[in-house]
């Protein structure tokens, strides 16, 4: 009897792991993809603005300037790995849609 009880003990763990791992996994992805999107937003957005405010020249602005222009107060991190993208990045302005280059 004690035997039956422990192999249906680690059957139930297994078909719970089975169920979890996979959902927790697709939930931390998802976190980080919207982390990315939040953080590619707020740096497009402030280029933009420097952009449409004349106050940058080119269609490639660098995260530098827009430090320096007050655009952006204190320096960009990546969200996932907690590492400060390099000053040079950039963000390509376009008629439609920026994109934001990030170097580490």
């Amino acid at each position: 009897m004690n035997t039956n009880k422990i192999v249906i003990y680690v059957t139930i763990l297994a078909i719970i792991i089975i169920i979890a791992c996979p959902t927790f996994l697709k939930v931390i992805n998802e976190n980080h993809r919207k982390l990315y999107i939040v953080n590619n937003k707020l740096i497009t957005e402030a280029a933009e603005r420097c952009y449409y405010e004349k106050k940058c020249d080119s269609k490639n602005i660098t995260l530098q300037t827009l430090y320096d222009l007050d655009y952006l107060a204190e320096e960009v991190i990546d969200p996932v790995s907690k590492i400060v993208y390099d000053a040079s990045s950039y963000v390509e302005i376009k008629d439609e849609d920026s994109t934001f280059v990030a170097k580490q």
